[in-house]
């Protein structure tokens, strides 16, 4: 009985390492085309190139993080 408590708690601590590895690989998947779009004072819309859309979507990602924790 003892050792297949043993082994539910292992499988469990795997499942719980899966599942937080598979929830940070999708948080930090880089922005792709039309995900950031920038608009001008004059109402034109703007999409930056992939290395900008990245650095935009990181600090809205860390805003919201600093929101979260502040409710």
């Amino acid at each position: 009985m003892r050792r297949i408590f043993g082994r539910l708690v292992l499988l469990g601590a795997a499942a719980g390492a899966f599942y937080a590895l598979l929830n940070y690989l999708r948080d930090s998947e880089g922005a792709k085309k039309g995900d950031v779009q920038m608009v001008l004072d004059t109402g034109a819309t703007v999409e930056p190139d992939p290395a900008e859309a990245q650095e935009f979507a990181d600090i809205a990602r860390k805003v919201l993080e600093i929101d979260r924790e502040n409710r």
